[in-house]
């Protein structure tokens, strides 16, 4: 059986960026928990329930990487 995360599982990381699209249901946060911030978690979740649908890790190195590529599948950056 799978275990369900939720975004709030996640309140104690710090937030890098976070992406949305018009009429997503979805956001997309880049955060990290590491004192020295060399590993990224990339965290997919539904705006209303906060149910995370995708979570993965990455290096700090690519981060640029992965910012571009959301930018261009139409994701934009969000301030909240």
């Amino acid at each position: 059986m799978d275990i369900i995360r939720n975004i709030s599982d996640f309140k104690s990381f710090k937030k890098l960026y976070k992406f949305a699209k018009p009429r997503s249901p979805l956001c997309i946060e880049l955060m990290t928990d590491s004192i020295d911030g060399w590993l990224i978690d990339i965290v997919k979740y539904k705006k209303k329930t906060g149910e995370v649908r995708d979570n993965f890790s990455i290096l700090r190195k690519e981060i640029d990487t992965w910012v571009t590529k959301y930018k261009e599948a139409g994701w934009s950056l969000t301030k909240d």
